[in-house]
C-alpha cells in the first residue's frame, strides 16, 4: 500500500530553505533532488524531513523500495518526537507490518501520543484495553481512554462509549449516559450511531 506524503509546510526558518526545496522537488517529481534536501533537512533535526525520507523509501519514490532504509528513517523520526511516525511505527507493530508484532511497543508509542492528546492514540488504547489485546483486559482504563478521545470528537470513541454503558461491559448499565455518547456521533452523521439510537430508542434518555 502506498504511503502519501503529507506536503507540510515548515515555519521553522532554520528548516525552511531545505525542506521546503525537498517538498517542492518531490511535487515535481524530482525525487533524487528531493532524498537530497530531505536528507540535509534531517541533519537540521527535522522530524518531518526525516518521515518524508521514510515514506520515499517505502513507496520507492524514485529509488527501489528499501524496507530497511524506510524503516530507519521511520524510528529517527519516531524518537524525535513526530506524532506521524509514531503513529504509524505503533501501527506497524500492532498488524506486524514490516515489523515483527508487538503489542508492547504498541501501547508504548501510543501512550507517548496519548499524552499529546492524540485523538486516534487515546481510542486506540480504549480499543487495546477494553478488547485485551497484547494486555490484559482493563475495561476501567479502556473507557477512560474512550472518554478523553470521545472529548475530542472521535465519532468511534462516543459510539464504543455509547455501546458499554447499554451493554453493561465493565460499567453498570447506564442508558441516560449510552444516549449522551451516541447523540454526539450521531450529530455528526454516523450511521451506526442513528442505527443504536433508533434500535435502543434512546431518544427516551
Amino acid at each position: 500500500m502506498k504511503v502519501i506524503l503529507f506536503l507540510l509546510l515548515t515555519f521553522i526558518f532554520v528548516y525552511s530553505s531545505n525542506y521546503d526545496d525537498g517538498l517542492r522537488a518531490y511535487k515535481n517529481k524530482e525525487y533524487k533532488k528531493a532524498i537530497e534536501f530531505f536528507k540535509k533537512s534531517s541533519q537540521e533535526n527535522n522530524s518531518q524531513a526525516k518521515y518524508n525520507l521514510y515514506i520515499i523509501y517505502a513507496n520507492g519514490d524514485g529509488v527501489e523500495r528499501n524496507s530497511k532504509e524506510s524503516m530507519y528513517w521511520l524510528k529517527e523520526a519516531s524518537k524525535d518526537g513526530n506524532s506521524y511516525a509514531i503513529m504509524s511505527l505503533a501501527n506497524m507493530y500492532m498488524k506486524g507490518f514490516g515489523v515483527k508484532k508487538d503489542y508492547k511497543k504498541a501501547i508504548e508509542l501510543f501512550k507517548k501520543e496519548a499524552d499529546k492528546n492524540n485523538e486516534q492514540a487515546l481510542y486506540n488504547l480504549g480499543f487495546i484495553y477494553t478488547v485485551g489485546m497484547g494486555t490484559k483486559v482493563d475495561n476501567i482504563t479502556g473507557i477512560e481512554y474512550y472518554k478523553k478521545a470521545a472529548d475530542l470528537g472521535s465519532i468511534n470513541a462516543q459510539i464504543n462509549l455509547g455501546y458499554i454503558y447499554i451493554s453493561a461491559q465493565g460499567v453498570q448499565k447506564d442508558m441516560k449516559k449510552a444516549a449522551y455518547y451516541i447523540k454526539k456521533a450521531k450529530a455528526k452523521g454516523s450511521i451506526k450511531a442513528n442505527a443504536l439510537w433508533k434500535e435502543f430508542e434512546l431518544e427516551k434518555f
